[in-house]
């Protein structure tokens, strides 16, 4: 069961890519509200007009620079390998990944799979496995609601 876990959480996982300056919009209506909390500086948060999955949502983000991404596969099999040039760190279950949630709810299904609409909250973490459910709380610091 584990493994099932741990590999429907590699769907949305990041492992590496290139960190450059970033611009920001401001969260608002109208749009798919996106935020990526980065372990070590302010959390990019914009609100995106945009539909589709939350592989579309990182592809309009990218394109109007908001953030850096990469990916290996296209449409459903699609899975993000580097977000800012941020990856997994340490081994398995004591390494921290990304893990995303969509509307407070941990995502089961890779980025070219989760639909996404106007007004959804799509939330970027990077946590151990262990801490991942926080996630899909609504706090300020999700390691703080893991301990």
């Amino acid at each position: 069961m584990k493994r099932i876990v741990i590999a429907l959480i590699l769907t949305g996982i990041v492992a590496c890519g290139e960190e450059q300056p970033q611009k920001q919009m401001e969260p608002g209506a109208g749009g798919v509200n996106l935020k990526v909390e980065l372990p070590d500086a302010e959390p990019i948060e914009a609100t995106i007009e945009v539909q589709g999955t939350v592989l579309t949502l990182m592809e309009k983000a990218s394109q109007e620079n908001l953030l850096t991404f990469k990916k290996e596969g296209d449409g459903e099999k699609a899975l993000i390998t580097a977000i800012q040039g941020i990856g997994p760190s340490g081994d398995a279950e004591r390494g921290k990944y990304w893990i995303y949630a969509v509307n407070g709810q941990l995502a089961t299904v890779g980025v070219g799979s989760m639909k996404i609409k106007t007004g959804d909250n799509v939330r970027w973490c990077y946590l151990t496995y262990e801490n991942r459910k926080s996630c899909g709380e609504t706090v300020a610091n999700p390691e703080e609601a893991a301990e």
